[in-house]
């Protein structure tokens, strides 16, 4: 059980032979006890660290006021891997750290753990998306600081889109995108991708991942709502470009050719819009299989594999997902 002063981080969240920002503390399970393993100012020491990796142990803590630390401290990592130019080196150490914060998440098997992890995932994302936004318009920051802040007390709806936005960029990180245009579309894509859910009726949208328990007409309306986000943007005067649009309107078309709304087949859907639809995904299997913990990361792998035989997701692409995931 988690002593409300402290908090789990993962092992791969520490750069080694690196200053690190905040206390790490390790947790004794038989007496449940938190035991100082670096002070602040210290450094792991890469042999240790990989040890301590090569033994699958993940979870260091640390105390709840150095969690702001913490946060600017591994979203400091990531700033700087999007601001380095770009070379196969760089492209491995984004994957690398991506890797790291979703595998941990998704592999934790304490559901207070996974609980924890998945808000320092969106605390970390979110730095590094507000980062990103400050080179696109002060209206597209706006939008995303406005929805950040409805998530924090908001309903599973509202958190809904933080989330997903969280997932998507660290995934398209991950495979390699590193462009700040091409990252700050994909957040507000994913932080918009639903608004066309807000037009339909309160039972569709509660069924919006489970299809079969909609009626045809049902189902119209809720194959409509991509266009129909992109029509509220419209009505709202809100201005996005035209990657954004695309990566909306293209969320749920799939690659073999029966997704919606226009039944697109193949590479005419594009990638960004293929790995927002992971995200989605991801971000639902997280919210239903929360209280089984320790199955989660069977669930994302069995998950990668149903959209894998589908071909829901085009197949090099799904791969290089997958490296990132687990």
């Amino acid at each position: 059980m988690l002593q409300e002063s402290y908090l789990p981080i993962q092992s791969l969240d520490i750069e080694a032979e690196t200053k690190i920002t905040f206390d790490v503390y390790v947790n004794l399970p038989l007496n449940n006890k938190y035991i100082l393993y670096r002070r602040k100012g210290g450094q792991l020491e890469a042999d240790k660290l990989n040890f301590l990796n090569s033994k699958n142990f993940s979870s260091f803590y640390i105390q709840k006021d150095d969690y702001k630390s913490f946060v600017k401290y591994v979203a400091g990592r990531l700033q700087s891997l999007i601001a380095t130019k770009d070379s196969e080196e760089n492209r491995r150490m984004m994957a690398s750290s991506a890797k790291a914060i979703l595998t941990s998440t998704f592999g934790a098997k304490d559901p207070a753990i996974a609980n924890a992890l998945m808000g320092n995932l969106n605390d970390i994302t979110s730095v590094v998306i507000e980062d990103i936004l400050d080179g696109a318009s002060a209206h597209k920051k706006k939008i995303f600081q406005k929805l950040s802040l409805l998530a924090e007390k908001g309903t599973d709806f509202q958190k809904h889109p933080v989330n997903v936005a969280s997932l998507a960029v660290l995934l398209t990180f991950g495979i390699g995108y590193s462009n700040h245009k091409i990252l700050a579309d994909m957040a507000v894509a994913a932080l918009l991708h639903d608004i066309g859910l807000a037009k339909l009726p309160p039972k569709v949208i509660a069924s919006a991942h489970d299809l079969g328990s909609l009626g045809l007409y049902e189902r119209d309306w809720l194959y409509g709502h991509p266009q129909g986000a992109l029509d509220i943007l419209t009505e709202k005067n809100v201005e996005v470009s035209p990657l954004v649009k695309t990566i909306i309107v293209q969320h749920h078309e799939e690659f073999n050719g029966f997704g919606y709304p226009h039944g697109l087949r193949g590479f005419a859907i594009n990638e960004l819009s293929q790995i927002l639809r992971v995200s989605d995904d991801l971000e639902q299997l997280f919210k239903e299989d929360f209280d089984s913990g320790g199955h989660l990361k069977n669930r994302v792998s069995q998950l990668l594999d149903v959209l894998h035989q589908n071909k829901t997701i085009e197949p090099t692409l799904l791969g290089r997902i997958r490296k990132v995931l687990i």
